[in-house]
């Protein structure tokens, strides 16, 4: 099979599709949920997750000085939110209020759950990573939350290409071994 060099941007264009989650955060009263595609997992035991944000976003400055995070995986009733989320700063707006989301207090972190989440993941900072244009934090997840019915099935992932960006149901197994 012959392949050829293109652009890193045509290539990377060519990676499948991933989650997308709402990141919620809280430092000295101050909440606010950002969009974000860059989620992974880092370890197995401890449970390690990541997210990775801009140093440019306000959601970074109330992560890194509050050390928790609470990553809230989105269903089809969450895409608008996550639009929402993704295209306002919290700097000058309320995003639980204009995205209608009902913060919950967290059982282990300072920041709150998203109410309205079929997923969310309490998570206390690790480390961070300074990566480019990025950091990623690590965090140890300390409590799930999953309502009452949710079935993996029901996420959603995206896909952005360019400026335009896809959201998708999650697929059809194709092959077990």
């Amino acid at each position: 099979m012959v392949k050829r060099e293109v652009s890193v941007r045509e290539g990377l264009g060519k990676l499948p599709i991933r989650p997308v989650c709402l990141v919620s955060c809280e430092y000295e009263g101050k909440k606010n949920i950002i969009s974000v595609g860059m989620f992974a997992y880092f370890s197995g035991e401890p449970t390690l997750v990541g997210v990775g944000i801009a140093p440019s976003r306000f959601s970074y400055d109330l992560i890194r000085k509050s050390k928790s995070y609470v990553v809230n995986m989105v269903d089809q009733k969450l895409v608008e939110a996550v639009n929402i989320c993704g295209e306002t700063t919290g700097r000058d707006v309320d995003k639980f209020k204009l995205a209608k989301l009902t913060a919950v207090p967290g059982s282990k972190v300072s920041a709150p759950l998203i109410g309205e989440s079929p997923l969310s993941i309490e998570c206390r900072v690790v480390r961070v990573i300074e990566v480019g244009d990025h950091a990623w934090f690590i965090g140890e997840v300390l409590a799930t939350h999953v309502r009452e019915g949710y079935e993996w099935k029901e996420g959603v992932l995206f896909k952005r290409v360019g400026e335009e960006v896809f959201y998708h149901k999650v697929g059809k197994r194709i092959e077990e071994y």
